[in-house]
């Protein structure tokens, strides 16, 4: 059973007093998956000090009239845009301005990691690995355009269109999670009050919440953020139909896998009231 995205939030605990996480940057060949277990610390807790700190310790590291390696430009500029993702997310309700901000930075650091990508000759299929990478960053820019929105009543305030980056990763990664929680989450934008569409929506949150159990049960990977975000968004959307017992399970779901998450905590709250 899988515990490493766990472990790695309650290690980011103990570091997470340190100055908002300041210090060097990440070295070339980083280990990338403290540096997401940091990120998703400081969004649980709703840190944006945090945040920005790691965001300081993201710069690349090489010399003058040096060009960063292309693997390390593309899993660097997926974190940034990460964690520009996070504090769109926390600023959202109460400071619109900064989070939109954030958003167009989260966009712009999406797109130079797909043009760190190599380009594939007509006629060649892409890596597995690269495939994997392209997906990830589609489906984080969409995040970014829904930032602060997904499943709530928040009113648009300029994200973008969510356009067709999704449904191409859908193409390049169908089994994936998190291209499947995005997909979902588009899904329930885009419905607005037209409730057939909004069920369809329901539908596919719930079997994402399943396809993230199958992840987290098999080997480690980086990313692997999501688990605890689809069962609180499952939580959110079953609450606004009235149906508190369901509600309350996903949440108390999503605490498991994050306790820190002060988003289904709050959720959790307004339930128990």
């Amino acid at each position: 059973m899988k515990s490493a995205g766990c472990l790695r939030w309650i290690g980011a605990l103990a570091i997470a007093g340190a100055s908002a996480f300041a210090g060097p940057a990440f070295a070339a060949g980083a280990d990338w998956a403290d540096v997401e277990g940091r990120v998703q610390y400081a969004y649980y807790t709703n840190d944006v000090r945090a945040l920005d700190g790691i965001l300081t310790t993201l710069k690349p590291m090489v010399e003058e009239g040096e060009k960063e390696a292309p693997e390390d430009l593309v899993m660097r500029s997926y974190f940034r845009a990460l964690t520009q993702y996070r504090i769109a997310q926390v600023l959202a309700p109460t400071k619109q301005g900064d989070a939109k901000k954030a958003i167009d930075r989260c966009h712009d650091e999406a797109d130079t990691g797909v043009s760190g990508l190599p380009k594939i000759p007509i006629g060649l299929d892409e890596t597995e690995a690269n495939r994997q990478k392209r997906a990830e960053l589609y489906a984080l820019a969409t995040a970014c355009t829904l930032s602060g929105r997904e499943m709530s009543t928040l009113p648009f305030f300029g994200g973008g269109r969510i356009g067709s980056r999704i449904e191409e990763a859908v193409k390049l990664e169908p089994k994936n999670p998190r291209v499947r929680l995005v997909e979902a989450l588009a899904q329930f934008d885009r419905a607005g009050k037209d409730e057939k569409e909004k069920a369809a929506a329901l539908a596919k949150l719930r079997a994402v919440t399943q396809m993230f159990e199958a992840a987290r049960a098999g080997a480690s990977s980086t990313p692997e953020w999501g688990a605890a975000e689809a069962y609180a968004f499952l939580g959110r959307a079953l609450f606004d139909q009235r149906d508190v017992v369901a509600a309350r399970e996903a949440l108390e779901r999503s605490l498991l896998i994050a306790p820190d998450y002060a988003f289904p905590r709050k959720l959790m709250g307004q339930i128990t009231r």
